[in-house]
């Protein structure tokens, strides 16, 4: 069942603004876009996405949602002021779509998503003075190597918003103490997963392929980040070598630059690719310094994997402590490596965590339930 946010037979216009959208994604927000505009398309309103990295389709790839993108963007990378100007130019291009289309009479709210496009909701705010509601992914001044454009474009748009969405309760106490919102103007609701395209499936062909098949594999999947983790990671693997031989780490998103033999790194896999990797994995390690979420815990869950997860932003959220998972200590490869031990040691753990974590995920992380939930939160911007 969908919703509407109007009492018309027609629904509302809601404009998602984001840097990110498929197929062309780096991070969480563009997974989170892509899924909340597909849920909030099937009641009556018409979705309206604003965003410069893909080029506008004229047709409607699904139902009730409408792309939005310039038929190129045209500028010069010729030095490191390149990457601050694309971003601007990104933003400025996307305000220019919006306002367009506000002015042909079919937009009703706003709703944007990631420090990277907030210039744009900014402008689009000012120019519209519609509603304004923003989905807080991570808060950029306190992400351990902050982007200085993103955390400007941030603390300039805070204040022209009408209703806030926290991805998890750390999210909801950084808008709170960051920036003084108040707390009756914060939602918490989560990301999701798609469980009927996460779940575990048959790996053999890919264990044969990386010669796994006698392996105990320990998995992560991040983009090459320092808040990631990873060397606390690595740490923990090599401190495991000499009583369980036959682990091995996989790092998929993560160059390689170990040598070890106890380490395979696929900077790059398919969706496809990464679901078996899911599935064949033993343990699904995210050991993050700073995490405002991380929907790839909810990915290896969906796909029956036992995870471990460090004890920082939204990952409590989502493991269940020695119930879907277990819970570590931040920047600890002695601690990673005393959970990983733990469920090596104990395969039915392992197996009956996989199990409770699949169904969390359906229980709890459901995307047409995540998008009832954004949809009361335009009601309450709306009136």
């Amino acid at each position: 069942m969908g919703f509407s946010l109007k009492k018309t037979e027609f629904g509302a216009n809601i404009g998602i603004l984001s840097y990110e959208y498929p197929p062309y994604f780096f991070g969480g927000v563009g997974i989170h876009v892509g899924e909340l505009t597909r849920s909030l398309a099937i009641g009556n309103d018409q979705v309206h996405v604003f965003t410069a990295n893909v080029q506008e389709s004229n047709e409607q790839l699904v139902k009730n949602v409408c792309v939005h993108g310039p038929p190129e963007l045209h500028y010069q990378a010729s030095n490191d002021f390149s990457a601050v100007y694309k971003k601007i130019l990104t933003n400025t291009t996307v305000a220019a779509m919006v306002k367009k289309q506000f002015l042909d009479g079919s937009l009703d709210l706003l709703h944007s998503h990631g420090g990277l496009i907030q210039l744009a909701a900014t402008l689009s705010k000012q120019s519209t003075q519609l509603p304004l509601v923003m989905t807080a992914h991570s808060i950029d001044v306190n992400r351990t190597k902050p982007d200085g454009l993103s955390v400007m474009m941030e603390k300039n748009v805070v204040g022209m918003v009408d209703r806030f969405i926290a991805v998890s309760k750390s999210i909801q106490e950084e808008l709170e103490q960051t920036f003084e919102i108040e707390p009756d103007r914060i939602t918490i609701i989560p990301n999701g997963v798609d469980t009927e395209t996460f779940k575990h499936q048959n790996a053999d062909d890919l264990k044969r392929k990386y010669k796994l098949d006698d392996r105990f594999v320990v998995l992560f999947v991040g983009r090459n980040d320092p808040q990631k983790g990873v060397r606390y990671l690595v740490d923990a693997v090599r401190r495991l070598q000499k009583d369980i031989p036959e682990v091995i780490l996989v790092l998929v998103g993560q160059p390689d630059i170990y040598h070890d033999k106890h380490i395979l790194c696929l900077p790059h896999v398919g969706k496809h690719e990464l679901i078996k990797l899911y599935s064949l994995s033993d343990v699904f390690v995210l050991p993050s310094i700073y995490e405002p979420f991380g929907i790839v815990l909810m990915e290896a869950m969906a796909c029956e994997t036992a995870c471990i997860g460090s004890r920082v932003g939204g990952i409590p959220d989502i493991i269940n402590h020695n119930r879907t998972g277990l819970l570590v200590e931040p920047e600890s490869g002695a601690n990673i490596a005393e959970a990983i031990a733990r469920l090596y040691n104990d395969p039915e753990k392992r197996r009956m965590m996989g199990k409770k974590g699949r169904e969390r995920v359906i229980s709890s992380f459901d995307w047409q339930d995540i998008a009832k939930k954004t949809g009361e939160v335009y009601r309450q911007a709306l009136n």
